[in-house]
């Protein structure tokens, strides 16, 4: 339950729309992304009329996806939405949401193009995905020290909204130090929330593993005594 209160919390400031999507916008408020949820948006998204409000649909698509850890799919929408014909605050959240699916999709090279690509979107408001984004993009130019201290800052924030998958990304950025400790601290106070989410599941149980992985005797690169 606090999962998905979390949840709902965290996209708050994406559902302030009105108009087209306006119901489908209100059920994600209350009930977060199911399997309901993802049938009102298609039906909305058939009906929408203008381009603009087809845009919108397959921008809240691409993100509904991304927060059902479908990732591939999601990243598919993501790459097919025309973001310049967004609102400007819908589009600040969509293009740092797409920023964090690549992420965990581990393609850091798509990364710095969508930021310079999208940088007047990604850096328009200073908001917490885009200091998620300033993390990432610390991470994947191996700065990993400071992709540290920026996510563990923004997890200290009282807004739930700083959760968006930022536990994730600071895990991945200590692995990175091989502080494994506070990783497995980390990873045991928010990875139960991803349970059931499909790729994002699978990352998060992979980064487990990781943690918990014990370095063999003989790994340091002699060689391994053959067998009498």
């Amino acid at each position: 339950m606090k999962a998905m209160k979390s949840l709902k919390e965290s996209v708050k400031g994406f559902l302030k729309m009105t108009g087209h999507y306006a119901d489908s916008a209100a059920y994600l408020a209350e009930h977060g992304y199911n399997d309901e949820y993802m049938k009102m948006l298609a039906a909305e998204c058939e009906s929408a009329g203008s381009q603009k409000e087809k845009s919108e649909g397959q921008a809240l698509t691409a993100q509904a996806l991304l927060f059902r850890g479908k990732l591939r799919d999601a990243l598919a929408a993501f790459e097919q939405t025309d973001i310049d014909k967004l609102p400007k605050l819908v589009a600040h959240v969509f293009a740092n949401n797409y920023i964090l699916c690549l992420f965990l999709l581990d393609k850091p090279q798509r990364i710095r193009e969508v930021y310079e690509e999208q940088n007047k979107h990604i850096l328009s408001e200073k908001s917490l995905v885009m200091r998620r984004t300033i993390g990432i993009r610390e991470y994947i130019s191996k700065r990993y020290e400071n992709a540290v201290t920026v996510f563990i800052k923004l997890l200290s924030e009282p807004d739930p909204r700083c959760t968006l998958m930022a536990d994730i990304c600071l895990v991945r950025s200590m692995l990175k130090l091989d502080m494994k400790e506070r990783a497995g601290e980390i990873a045991e106070l928010g990875f139960g929330r991803y349970m059931g989410m499909g790729d994002i599941s699978a990352e998060v149980n992979r980064l487990r593993l990781m943690i918990s992985a014990v370095p063999r005797k003989g790994s340091s690169g002699g060689k391994k005594k053959k067998r009498k």
